[in-house]
């Protein structure tokens, strides 16, 4: 129950949803394991296609995502009383170097990098499941 005393409601996104509420954001979080231990770190993205796209520098990014399993989160709020998620599992990929016709249109898509460093390196997961959700509660 809430401080307001009303239930919240949940309830599950359809996939045209999540990836409406994915095209309008450009941060989220890349989670993996390194090390034996899951990270969770933030990155400037964007959604190009099948794939959610990053640019990183070499360190625990690029060391271990390539060919691992991987999630991406976002999250946000709507108004004061409804907030909602999104997660992408899939498996990641160095795309920097990677040839063909999707890889280079990936690359070709803009990313607004807030952290420094050149982040040469291009990290595509491609999107193999996803799913969201939304909890309401009543003012």
């Amino acid at each position: 129950m809430t401080t307001s005393g009303h239930e919240p409601v949940t309830e599950t996104l359809d996939v045209e949803e999540c990836r409406a509420l994915l095209a309008l954001r450009g941060m989220g979080r890349v989670a993996f394991v390194a090390d034996g231990f899951p990270m969770i770190l933030p990155v400037n993205y964007t959604l190009v296609g099948e794939w959610i796209v990053f640019r990183t520098d070499p360190g625990s990014k690029l060391d271990h995502l390539p060919l691992a399993p991987a999630a991406f989160e976002i999250d946000g709020r709507d108004d004061q009383h409804t907030a909602w998620s999104v997660v992408v599992q899939g498996h990641a990929r160095e795309i920097t170097t990677a040839l063909g016709d999707t890889y280079a249109r990936v690359r070709a898509a803009a990313i607004d990098v807030l952290a420094p460093g050149d982040k040469a390196h291009w990290i595509g997961i491609e999107i193999e499941r996803i799913s969201g959700r939304r909890i309401a509660s009543e003012a």
